[in-house]
């Protein structure tokens, strides 16, 4: 470098920057969490769950006729994905569950399957993981599945009652270990 004073300065900023003290932030616990979605516990919503599945169902919600126009633009492989989107239940379905309850409770709505050896619950929501919804948020839980002896399959959604946005929502696919095959048949 032409000008040594630059060099010694950044050398000295690396420098202090490497060997200086940390420091750290202090902020004033709150009682009150701050949520993007708040606590609505108390307040009355008339529509059913059963209301809300068909107006998902008719595209009767902005925010779900938004949904449905991106899908659409997607190529047909991927258009699929909108069953999952807005939540439809699977045909000849072993469940179909369709609940407004509050976000907390959620948790406490899982199915136990097991794939052979392992024992799996699905859907698995954890609730801290979405810490922008408070626990007492009234939501719609919708979930289907179909378990058979050959594999399982579920869809489950989540809607917030007061903006009908989704919250959360998913499918799975899992094949299944036969268990009745035992390793005598395999000598015959």
């Amino acid at each position: 470098m032409k000008n040594p004073f630059l060099s010694i300065l950044i050398f000295s900023f690396s420098l202090s920057m490497l060997l200086g003290d940390p420091v750290y932030a202090q902020t004033t616990p709150s009682d009150k969490n701050e949520y993007i979605f708040p606590a609505n516990k108390e307040k009355v919503i008339d529509e059913t769950v059963d209301e809300f599945y068909q107006a998902l169902r008719d595209l009767k919600y902005p925010v779900h006729q938004e949904v449905y126009q991106r899908f659409k633009k997607k190529p047909k492989p991927q258009q699929r994905d909108l069953d999952i989107a807005l939540f439809k239940e699977i045909p000849d379905a072993s469940v179909n569950f369709r609940k407004r309850l509050l976000f907390n409770e959620v948790e406490g709505l899982n199915y136990i399957t097991i794939d052979g050896n392992i024992l799996r619950p699905y859907p698995d929501i954890d609730i801290n993981y979405h810490q922008a919804i408070s626990p007492d948020r009234q939501v719609y839980f919708f979930y289907s599945f179909k378990d058979t002896e050959k594999e399982f399959r579920g869809r489950y959604a989540i809607y917030d009652v007061e903006t009908k946005e989704t919250v959360a929502g998913g499918y799975t696919y899992m094949p299944k270990i036969n268990l009745t095959r035992n390793t005598y048949d395999k000598g015959k």
